[in-house]
Formats: C-alpha cells, sequence, structure tokens
C-alpha cells in the first residue's frame, strides 16, 4: 500500500501527460487539414470572395452542398475549440483586430501574430490574398471596403489565397497543475485562385 500510495501519483501524472500530447496532437492534425480544406475552397470561383457566405453554386437547380469557407475551422468543435473569425475594417495592410500583419512579397505570405487578449483553446482564422497585379496587397475580406475594391475579395490572375488558422491551446494537465501554459498551433497554406 505504502509503495502504490508513493509511485500511483507519477503514474496517473504520466498517463494523463500521455493522453494530454496525443490530444494536442490530434488538434493540430486537424487544424492543418482544416487550413488545407479552406485554401481549396477560398480558391474557387463559386465562392465570389466571400468567407462567410455560401457559393453561388447553392443556388444551382441541383445545388452542391458546399458551405462557407470559414466553416472548415469547425473541425475542432468536436474537442471542445471555439472558433474565431471576423471580416477586416481595411482591405490592406491591416488584418483583423486579434492579429497583426508583417508583410511578405506579392507572391509569399506575411507572418501573424496574434494580439491582444485571445483566449485559450480557440482557433482564430486568417484569411487573404495575395495580389500580383499591384493592388491591395494583401486583401483582407472588408465587406464595407467593396465600393472601392469590388464586391469580391479575391480577384483573377496569378493571385494566391492564404489561409493561417492559429490555435492557442492550453493542455489539460498544466491547467490541472495550475501551470499558466499555452501552445500557439500555427498551420498556413496557400493557394493559386481559379478564377
Amino acid at each position: 500500500m505504502v509503495e502504490f500510495a508513493l509511485v500511483a501519483p507519477v503514474v496517473l501524472l504520466i498517463i494523463g501527460a500521455t493522453v494530454d500530447m496525443g490530444r494536442g496532437m490530434l488538434m493540430y492534425a486537424l487544424l492543418q487539414g482544416a487550413s488545407r480544406d479552406m485554401a481549396r475552397q477560398a480558391a474557387l470561383d463559386y465562392y465570389s470572395g466571400s468567407n462567410t457566405l455560401p457559393p453561388n453554386c447553392t443556388a444551382l437547380t441541383t445545388p452542391c452542398s458546399l458551405t462557407s469557407v470559414v466553416n472548415g475551422a469547425h473541425l475542432l468543435d468536436s474537442l471542445g475549440a471555439s472558433v474565431v473569425y471576423s471580416d477586416s475594417g481595411t482591405i490592406s495592410a491591416a488584418p483583423l483586430s486579434y492579429g497583426s500583419y508583417a508583410g511578405g512579397t506579392t507572391t509569399q505570405p506575411g507572418t501573424i501574430t496574434l494580439v491582444g487578449a485571445t483566449n485559450p483553446n480557440t482557433v482564430y482564422v486568417f484569411i487573404y490574398e495575395l495580389d500580383s497585379t499591384g493592388g491591395p496587397n494583401p486583401r483582407w475580406s472588408c465587406p464595407s471596403c467593396a465600393a472601392a475594391n469590388g464586391a469580391a475579395v479575391r480577384t483573377g490572375g496569378h493571385q494566391l489565397a492564404v489561409v493561417d488558422l492559429k490555435l492557442k491551446w492550453q493542455p489539460v494537465m498544466a491547467k490541472f497543475l495550475g501551470i499558466p501554459s499555452v501552445i500557439t498551433f500555427d498551420s498556413q497554406s496557400v493557394i493559386r485562385m481559379e478564377f
């Protein structure tokens, strides 16, 4: 009994940490899959540049089963992660309120860093276009900017759609032990648009 009392906490801690690490790896794999799927959808002509509306193929006589681009991030809902997405207030240079963007080039995506009071166990979604024609670069989804920049966020040519998902994940064991550690998983997918 004494030996078990000494060994049991260590064994339970190891088992808990192993399960927690497996859960983290599963969440990261799902995040990667979600970013690839969302990028593939963002590149399709069906979406006309919208990240939040269903594609126009849903209005066909035989409607397609596709949903909005940002729905792809909800793959992690079953694991307790919430999803945050909002359109930008400007079409270029400044991303959403929960991130800062350090510029890349017209062919290479920049670096996005989470800012402010972002929450653990939350997926933060960034979707933008790299415009090789010298237009707004990067081009964020900004419905209020449509009058000056056209209704579509994404445009034709050699443009690239970039989906950058960031998951702030707090391991259960760390929370249980009172360790305020949060790991940020990042998955970025870049794809040439089909316009």
